[in-house]
Formats: C-alpha cells, structure tokens, sequence
C-alpha cells in the first residue's frame, strides 16, 4: 500500500484529479490510500476525486483544515499560488497515527513512470527526501533564511515524508512558530518553512523524481556532480513539475511536456486544457527533443546567446538549430 498526500483548494480540484489519474495510469499493480488535505471545497467538488474509487485500487480520505488556520500566513497578492499550499505542513497531524510513510504531489504534475523505486526509498534517519532547488536558490535561500550555506535548498512538490520523524519533532507546531517569529522573510510559503527546519534531515533525490521545467528553460548554470543526474532524467523523466505560472492548463504553457499533459486530459476526459497553445511551446518542445539528442552538452554545442536566440525568435532558431545538429 503506497500513501499519497496532496492538498487542494476549490480552485485546485480538477487539476488534482488529473495528476491522480497519471499516478494510477502508470501504477496499475499499485494500491493507494489518497489523503486529500483540502479547505473551502464543496462537497460536489470532492466527488469528482472520490470517483476515482470506482476505476482504480484506491481509497480517497479528505482531511478538512479549517481557512482560519491559513489565512494570516504570508502570501503574495500576485503570487500564482495560493494559501492551500501551506496546508502540508499539517500533514503529520491530520494523518492517522498508523500513517509513518507518505508521499507528498503537489497539483501541477505529470506522473510518467512508476513510482516503485521512489516508495521504498529508506527514511530512516531522514525526515524528508526530496529533489534539491536550482539557482539561485540554493545559494540565496539558506542566508535569507537562516540555515548554514553548506546545505541545500529542495523543492517541496514531491516529498517522500518520514511522519514518524515529522511528529518526533512536533513539525506541524514548529512551522507556525517558524512562520509567526519570520513572517518578513518568507517568500516561497511553506516550501521555505519546511527547508528552514529540515535543511540537516533531509535526504537528496534524483531530478527525475520531480524534473522541474527551469531545467529545460534557463540556461543551466548548473554543477557537474548534477549534470549526469539531469541527463538521467531527461532520458527517462518519472515526476514532471510544471512550476512557475506557466501551467499546462494555461494557453500560454511552453513547457515541452504539456503534449503529454494534454494527452492525458483527452485520454480521461478532463476538459482543464484550453484549446489554444502559445507559439513558443512548439520552440520548447523541439527545444527539449534537441536537449536529449545531445544529452545536454550544450557547454559544447550552444553559447548562451545562440540559447537566447532559441527562446526569443522562432525562425532564426530553427536555421541555428539545423546548423548546430549537421
């Protein structure tokens, strides 16, 4: 029995049963308890993911915050996301006690591969295992923050999570003293809470377990002990993150998988997915097609202005990219 923890809002319904639906499609000999930690959904709502009971091995439980629990804590008005995401942070408390192992999906993901590998990680001595942050957050964050440079930032969409640990350290009751005494130096909501107290008990995960798009759209000033690890998970990417405000159910996506997001939503009948596409998911995609040809040796191939190029004006970049690749 694999546990899965997500939280929604009523705007993120929809969304979650898409990403369910990925996780079972490539699961099937899989069974699942779904702990949904949601506030201010309507009942209605909730039956679109409690449906899912009746084609796939998984029981759906909803575990409801109160909106008063969440909403004084720091949020940008702009901001893409919204206050549903601190809802994790409860988790070690809304679980069953029986509950010592979960794995935390956020919304915005395409799962593409089984998840096996990933489940039967050893926690251990860890209270968390998750994918590390790119530039500059894992320089930047720590001072912000308050936790030594010498440790990495991680990314808190897919968390393997030791609840055991989780409650040992009475995480849920840390976080909101964490968030009441630095509430000014919050800026990525729980994920910066959560890194602030585990930054000495995580443990480290592949890119593949959550390749997140700034991988294939920046221009990688990344270090070599991670450039393999990258490689890897562009061959066989198992978790795909679509962070940032550019979802895929958004027309203005460039991500070069949100093809493989619309496919699913087609496949289940899941009308999230506008009809119009950006012209520059199509630049992203050959893009991300041409990455993977040449396993990412772009140091050797591309300059970061040819990089540019690609990004900012379509035409000129398929002559570079023909000229690159003879």
């Amino acid at each position: 029995m694999i546990n899965i923890v997500c939280n929604i809002d009523d705007t993120y319904v929809d969304f979650c049963k898409l990403m369910l639906l990925g996780l079972f499609k490539n699961n099937p000999d899989e069974e699942f308890t779904v702990y949904v930690i949601e506030t201010q959904v309507k009942e209605s709502a909730n039956k679109k993911i409690k449906e899912l009971e009746s084609t796939f091995r998984v029981d759906i439980v909803f575990c409801e915050v109160p909106y008063s629990f969440i909403e004084n804590y720091p949020i940008k008005e702009q901001d893409h996301l919204s206050l549903a995401a601190y809802l994790r942070i409860f988790i070690s408390d809304l679980l069953p006690q029986t509950v010592d192992k979960v794995l935390y999906l956020d919304c915005d993901l395409l799962i593409m591969d089984s998840i096996a590998d990933l489940w039967n990680i050893d926690l251990e001595e860890f209270a968390v295992a998750a994918v590390e942050e790119r530039p500059p957050f894992d320089v930047e964050s720590p001072r912000t923050l308050g936790y030594p440079e010498s440790y990495s930032y991680f990314n808190s969409g897919v968390m393997l999570i030791n609840l055991k640990y989780w409650r040992k350290l009475q995480l849920s009751k840390a976080c909101q003293e964490y968030i009441s005494e630095n509430f000014d130096k919050i800026e990525l909501h729980d994920q910066d809470v959560l890194n602030a107290l585990l930054y000495d008990k995580k443990k480290l995960l592949p890119i593949r377990w959550n390749l997140m798009d700034f991988f294939l759209f920046t221009k990688l000033d990344i270090q070599k002990r991670r450039l393999n690890d990258l490689c890897a998970a562009f061959e066989k990417p198992a978790i795909v993150h679509f962070t940032g405000r550019r979802k895929p159910w958004v027309h203005n996506c460039d991500s070069p998988f949100r093809k493989r997001y619309v496919q699913l939503a087609r496949e289940y009948n899941c009308h999230v997915v506008p009809v119009v596409v950006s012209a520059h998911y199509y630049i992203r995609y050959y893009w991300y097609l041409f990455l993977r040809a040449c396993k990412l040796k772009r140091k050797k191939v591309l300059t970061a202005s040819d990089i540019n190029q690609i990004i900012t004006d379509p035409q000129k970049s398929l002559i570079l990219l023909n000229n690159k690749t003879r």
